[in-house]
């Protein structure tokens, strides 16, 4: 079952809500209309504080959704696409494709988001106090006031240095400049992150212990959210920086084993699939590569069809997806085995096979590399 659903796109990116964006936003709707609005505007009605409530829990996802749009217009202008921004239930996130390629790339993506929200506070507060001055009625001024508050500790709480918050990114690119290593600046702005989550949880379990358990908790999981965000970050830039390291030729295993295209699925079962236990194997023609045949082809053949099919019926062609040189670095490879759906890749050397690569062999040859260089 899917967890999000798309609701349209704004300049090309795609817009999620993830089901437990429903979570907050009826949490937010029913604070407002049962908490803030009748201690603060007690004249209100009941009826008024519900709809005031749901009215500024919208546009208090349409303000996330802009803060996250900033982010993300900024990094496509940067050359970095951005392939969806999803709600949920700790409010937005832009799923940015890659990693920025230097500091100032970082930092110019890292403030748009602070940037757009300071810019909503604002407009908020401007357009507040324009309809209080023309005597519109507290129902009009009271939202729009709350609304501008919002947005400003959307801003400032963002800009706490708690990676991957985006005080934490603008953190990272200053260390990043000033060493001029990215892995390590990651690792600085990540334990940081960590440290400013716990501080999170404390905070968060005094405040419930000291009667705001609503509150209290909700801070509590904020920081834990950073502190899982923060780690699981710094893995993955540690794990892609192995990957554009590490070439294919330093592990692919080369002894490769072929079938004929012109042998039937039966004998490709017997004498291949049972001997060598592997799940597939290159197709070669007059030897030549045509392609590979996997398991999954053979099993989706009837029974009865199988001795007398030939292995060049359910053979998948060759495609750029299939292929590597030996020079390629495991990023590449990796993309590849995404793409291609079959789990490994051919490393071809001016056109011979040489070997082949399975997503298995990067993931244990990172294991064993993550276990030397802790």
């Amino acid at each position: 079952m899917k967890n999000s659903f798309k609701i349209g796109k704004i300049k090309g990116i795609m817009i999620e809500v993830d089901l437990s964006w429903f979570i907050i936003f009826f949490l937010v709707a029913y604070s407002l209309a049962t908490s803030y609005f009748p201690s603060v505007y007690p004249d209100f009605g009941a009826t008024v504080n519900w709809l005031l409530g749901f009215a500024v829990a919208v546009f208090y996802f349409i303000s996330v959704i802009l803060h996250e749009l900033s982010h993300s217009l900024v990094s496509i202008k940067l050359g970095i696409p951005v392939n969806r921004i999803t709600l949920f239930i700790f409010g937005g996130m832009a799923q940015i494709e890659k990693e920025p390629d230097s500091p100032a790339t970082e930092l110019k993506i890292s403030i748009a988001g602070p940037a757009m929200s300071l810019l909503l506070f604002a407009l908020f507060l401007l357009l507040a106090n324009l309809a209080d001055n023309l005597g519109a009625p507290q129902a009009a001024v009271a939202p729009l006031s709350y609304l501008s508050s919002v947005n400003l500790l959307l801003a400032i709480f963002n800009l706490i240095p708690a990676f991957p918050l985006d005080g934490g990114r603008v953190l990272r690119s200053i260390i990043w400049r000033a060493t001029g290593d990215f892995q390590k600046a990651t690792k600085y702005s990540s334990s940081i992150g960590t440290v400013f989550g716990n501080l999170f949880i404390v905070f968060g379990v005094l405040w419930a212990l000291n009667g705001s358990l609503v509150n209290g908790i909700w801070i509590a999981l904020i920081g834990w959210f950073v502190i899982q965000l923060s780690q699981s970050n710094y893995q993955s830039v540690f794990i892609e920086n192995i990957l554009d390291k590490i070439y294919i030729r330093e592990f692919m295993t080369s002894a490769v084993v072929t079938v004929d295209y012109d042998i039937s699925v039966k004998e490709l079962i017997e004498h291949y699939f049972y001997k060598y236990k592997f799940i597939i194997f290159p197709v070669i023609k007059d030897d030549e590569i045509i392609g590979v045949v996997n398991i999954e082809g053979v099993k989706a053949l009837d029974r009865e069809l199988r001795s007398m099919t030939r292995v060049r019926t359910i053979t998948i062609p060759m495609n750029p997806d299939l292929v590597v040189s030996p020079g390629d670095n495991v990023s590449n490879a990796m993309a590849k085995i995404f793409r291609n759906g079959i789990g490994r890749v051919l490393v071809m050397d001016q056109g011979s096979l040489i070997g082949i690569v399975s997503s298995t062999d990067i993931l244990n040859y990172i294991n064993i590399y993550k276990e030397f260089n802790k």
